[in-house]
């Protein structure tokens, strides 16, 4: 069957970037979707050093930014039920902020995940060390590329019944080690008589043993740890029933990766001293289990990173390639042939027999490959260069989620019209939510680990707005 191509919409189709996209993913794939996007390698392997920054009051900062994330969501969700398109938050962007805004904010998520699948890809490669020293840290990141490249390609319905298995891994590698924290904690003891309670989170130099300069510090790295959620979003251009499944998704998947995240710290920090960690540069729930003395844990904990990392690549590779679709379809939408009588084709637009946007997939996949180059050239620093740089891009999009849906509430408002999915209480939480967003990017910009990431971030939305401003009209 020949390549298909996406036709132009009117100005009044809810659905104009979504119209050649097969609705294939059911409810509970796309709340699976939205948790293997936002729980990667981040949580299991890099919990220890904002731990470290921290100490037990890091928890407090996962609780703070869990709630940012939430409420990002709920912004989002109030827009998304409204007009389910692939382009999501980009496409609201455009429609209420201008279109070169919503241009750079989905060239900004499309190198966000880029970013990220790179360094997920690169710390595989690093964990599968773990067995085989020898082994190039590079190659099992060539595997996995390729293999996600071809499982992207087919059905959509095929790539969510996957990432849904994945997250399923995840959840599952998280529930067993909350419920041996848990037995820990009951029964008092860890690591040969060392004290398990809650009295951990203030016994060794107290709550904030760094003080609070150090908290303010490790809010960079975890809101690094909850970025990702908004792809949730992005799915439904090719969910069924968007209209019934997105609020269920969207009220859902926030509270269970706000009690994933904060219950599992929470638990790890009364399960053992957070000192542990002072000398621990790997992920905290390894460090659990070895300690404790059971046999095989290092074993299977790190085969469920490694998973946790594939189901992030998989999302990652998933999300980018529709949002470059997305605004390619735009694009061409805006941009009318010079030629009478012939159609502005984009090659990013046009889908194959399975309705993927293929093009889009490859490219996305070349641009990724990128970092497994750089794994090859610098494998023990790959993982914190690329990580950093995606930060920025990651609190760009949350902010521009938020001055949309203002945006887009002022005028339902004047309009006398209430959305179906409507934020309780507002304007309130969205102003909260831009408050915490400032709180996030100081400490960003203050913090060591991250700072590069900003200089990143800018210099890549400058290149944006430059390509925007010459070419979106």
């Amino acid at each position: 069957m020949k390549d298909k191509v996406t036709p132009a919409a009117g100005p009044n189709s809810r659905a104009s970037e979504s119209q050649g996209l097969r609705r294939s993913l059911s409810n509970r794939q796309i709340q699976m979707l939205a948790i293997g996007g936002v729980i990667g390698v981040g949580l299991f392997y890099g919990a220890s050093l904002s731990v470290q920054m921290a100490g037990p009051a890091v928890v407090l900062v996962y609780l703070v930014f869990g709630l940012l994330t939430a409420l990002v969501m709920r912004a989002l969700g109030e827009m998304t039920v409204d007009t389910p398109v692939s382009g999501s938050f980009s496409h609201y962007a455009a429609q209420y902020l201008g279109k070169r805004v919503g241009f750079v904010t989905g060239g900004m998520w499309w190198f966000y995940w880029v970013a990220t699948v790179m360094s997920e890809l690169a710390a595989i490669g690093k964990l599968v060390e773990f067995w085989f020293p020898s082994f190039p840290a590079y190659a099992p990141g060539i595997v996995a590329l390729v293999l996600f490249t071809v499982s992207n390609l087919f059905a959509v319905k095929v790539f969510g019944e996957v990432e849904y298995w994945f997250a399923v891994l995840k959840i599952l590698a998280i529930a067993v080690f909350m419920v041996f924290g848990v037995l820990i904690i009951a029964v008092g003891t860890f690591n040969h008589g060392h004290p398990a309670g809650f009295s951990n989170l203030w016994q060794y130099g107290g709550f904030a043993p760094h003080g609070w300069i150090g908290v303010f510090a490790a809010a960079s790295l975890v809101i690094q740890a909850y970025s990702g959620v908004e792809t949730l979003a992005v799915e439904a251009g090719e969910s069924k029933n968007p209209k019934t499944n997105m609020p269920k998704a969207f009220r859902r998947v926030s509270m269970r990766i706000l009690v994933l995240y904060v219950g599992s710290i929470f638990i790890m920090l009364a399960a053992f001293p957070w000192t542990y960690l002072i000398h621990h540069s790997g992920s905290p729930y390894v460090l659990m289990f070895a300690k404790a003395g059971v046999p095989i844990a290092a074993t299977v904990v790190n085969l469920l990173i490694i998973f946790s990392g594939l189901s992030s690549c998989n999302t990652g590779l998933y999300g980018g390639s529709r949002m470059l679709y997305s605004l390619a379809t735009r694009d061409q939408e805006s941009t009318p042939s010079t030629k009478p009588g012939l159609e502005n084709k984009s090659r990013l637009t046009k889908l194959n027999k399975n309705q993927v946007p293929h093009a889009a997939v490859w490219i996305t996949a070349l641009m990724i490959s990128i970092g497994i180059l750089i794994t090859y050239l610098a494998p023990n620093n790959v993982y914190i260069w690329i990580t950093s740089a995606s930060a920025f891009a990651s609190l760009w999009t949350w902010g521009i989620v938020f001055l949309s849906e203002f945006r887009f509430r002022t005028l339902r408002q004047r309009s006398g019209q209430r959305p179906q999915f409507a934020m309780p209480w507002w304007p309130a939480p969205t102003l909260l939510g831009m408050a915490l967003l400032l709180v996030g990017l100081a400490a960003m910009v203050i913090s060591p680990y991250t700072r590069v990431s900003v200089l990143s971030g800018v210099v890549f939305l400058a290149a944006l707005w430059l390509y925007a401003w010459r070419r979106v009209r």
